[in-house]
């Protein structure tokens, strides 16, 4: 439903009575959780009314910003993901393996093989209705990784013999719903399930059996202990409360500080000094400087025709006069700006909200690459061993592609591989791993692998590694006009949309994609020669290492040095 993007229609905050109708929704769904789990009673609520990529009207509800809720055809409210996160036991599930997930991530629906039994006979399917609203998990990890609908009920899916749709996939990990929000964007938890030992089972009269049994019975006399207990209990439950009593009283007190409209701007102006003043390209447009760093660096949408300035140019001219920036005027109606003084008090003293910044730079960034899942293996206490020799920390995630890789390099290195029997001959380490058994170099990885935790991540794709160069040049077009091609950028995970709206804005220059005779992948064309702007976009917003491109000496540099 959400794997593709959707438009977004409306967007609006829900009042008071509306926010508490809302609640009132989801008690009504969803008796056996508190409601103050699943949408706090002073939390902001929005309500955003979407349009799918299959012409499907929509309602999503966030809380704080983070997606939530979403609402059907016949207004059942379906939780997101985020929301089963947080409470986990709001919707039954159904178990699939670990494989799986990518085939889902594709488009396709759960269907019964991929299905683990919940138990045998009738039940091995549980008993639900057709159509009840079902989580999915993995084996290796509890956590729910997708929201669907019975495509039929638990009876039917019996009868069905094990073949057909199990659940239709509403929502899922890595869609544009997960995503929504890329500044909250959270991986998926790693819950397991405790596995039972044969501590959990003590014989009768054990210790821990009579511990089990000297709870005090209802009219019996109390113990000296059970006070004890009871009264830090008590203890304990009264500084819960007060620490709560003072977080809603900090809340309450937060709502009642207005800022002024002139306070937000000169706000937003010193943050954008204090956090972009040493990249500046000055000399800079003052209307580009107002749109590109003063506005993003605002803490509420800015409207000068509501301060005593109406205009723009006003407030930078107040500025000037106190000395944070220099402005000259290059013809009519062109202002820019030349230099700013970061050693201002005023700059220096300033202290911004590092959390806010921090996210609006990952919101600003992650919609710049394509997202994609990772296959990963995460290294465990019995492969800590093998994979320490090689930098790796326990714990700590590798790629699929890249085990063989490792697993080469570590033969090579201590010189393992038999030249005749082409098998790897183990040592110490890979003795204790797997055993003392010679085995091919693929037999090899898949031994390691199993005793390995298998995970999956979500990417934006910025990794560098194995990656063509992305090469710049300069061409000329009709009338001597010069124009800048740019190639091998979707290799990095860009999406050129966005990459085409920063080099208009930015450059102020057409930019389109031509595609090449007799080749897959396509070239950006930029008017004028743009290079060292396009070097600087890819370095600076997208983190590409600047080795990985190629033709900064194309670039035109604005002052000609002469010997």
């Amino acid at each position: 439903m959400f794997l593709k993007p959707y438009r977004p229609k409306s967007s609006a905050a829900l009042k008071g009575s509306e926010s508490k109708k809302f609640r009132q929704r989801l008690e009504a769904a969803y008796p056996h959780v508190s409601v103050d789990q699943l949408v706090p009673a002073k939390a902001a609520v929005t309500q955003l009314k979407i349009l799918t990529h299959g012409g499907v009207q929509s309602v999503v509800y966030c809380v704080e910003k983070q997606p939530m809720f979403f609402e059907l055809d016949g207004g059942q409210l379906v939780p997101t993901l985020y929301t089963m996160w947080a409470v986990p036991d709001i919707l039954p599930y159904f178990t699939t393996h670990e494989g799986v997930l990518p085939k889902l991530s594709n488009g396709a629906d759960l269907m019964l093989p991929g299905v683990v039994p919940l138990g045998v006979g009738l039940s091995m399917y549980g008993h639900y209705k057709k159509g009840q609203l079902m989580a999915v998990n993995l084996t290796n990890n509890n956590s729910a990784v997708g929201v669907g609908q019975l495509a039929r009920s638990s009876d039917e899916l019996y009868m069905c013999g094990g073949h057909g749709v199990a659940i239709k996939m509403l929502h899922l990990f890595g869609d544009k719903l997960w995503s929504h929000e890329p500044s909250l964007v959270q991986q998926i938890p790693m819950v397991k399930t405790k596995a039972l030992s044969i501590d959990d089972f003590p014989a009768l009269g054990a210790e821990a059996e009579r511990k089990k049994v000297a709870a005090p019975a209802p009219g019996a006399p109390v113990t000296f202990s059970s006070v004890a207990q009871t009264e830090e209990l008590e203890t304990n439950t009264a500084a819960l409360s007060l620490e709560d009593q003072q977080s809603q009283e900090a809340s309450e007190e937060e709502p009642d500080a207005d800022i002024s409209p002139e306070a937000i701007l000169k706000n937003a102006f010193l943050s954008a000094l204090k956090n972009n003043g040493k990249k500046l390209p000055l000399p800079l447009l003052t209307s580009n400087f107002y749109r590109l760093y003063v506005v993003t660096e605002a803490s509420e949408p800015i409207d000068l025709k509501k301060t005593r300035f109406k205009k723009l140019s006003n407030f930078l001219a107040e500025m000037v006069d106190q000395g944070f920036i220099v402005v000259r005027e290059e013809s009519k109606g062109v202002d820019k700006i030349i230099s700013v003084d970061l050693e201002h008090p005023e700059v220096v003293n300033f202290i911004t909200d590092v959390k806010a910044n921090e996210a609006n730079g990952a919101a600003s960034e992650t919609p710049l690459f394509h997202s994609e899942l990772k296959e990963m293996y995460v290294v465990t206490d019995a492969t800590a061993a093998f994979f320490t020799k090689l930098n790796f920390k326990r714990g700590e995630g590798i790629p699929a592609g890249q085990i063989k890789k490792i697993v080469r390099e570590y033969v090579s290195k201590h010189s393992l591989l038999n030249p005749l029997t082409k098998l790897v001959q183990p040592d110490e380490t890979l003795t204790s791993l797997y055993g003392n058994r010679e085995a091919s170099l693929s037999e090899m990885c898949s031994l390691i692998t199993s005793k390995m935790e298998h995970s999956y991540q979500m990417c934006s794709g910025k990794d560098t590694s194995g990656k063509p160069l992305i090469q710049m040049s300069l061409a000329t077009r009709s009338g001597n006009k010069k124009v800048t091609l740019v190639s091998n950028i979707e290799a990095y995970g860009i999406i050129l949309a966005e990459f085409i709206k920063l080099c208009k804005q930015g450059a102020a220059a057409s930019t389109s994609v031509v595609k090449l005779p007799h080749q897959k992948h396509e070239q950006l064309q930029i008017q004028g020669n743009q290079v060292r702007f396009v070097h600087t976009l890819l370095t600076e917003t997208y983190k590409v290492p600047p080795k990985c491109i190629l033709g900064l000496e194309l670039a035109k540099d604005g002052k000609k040095k002469r010997k």
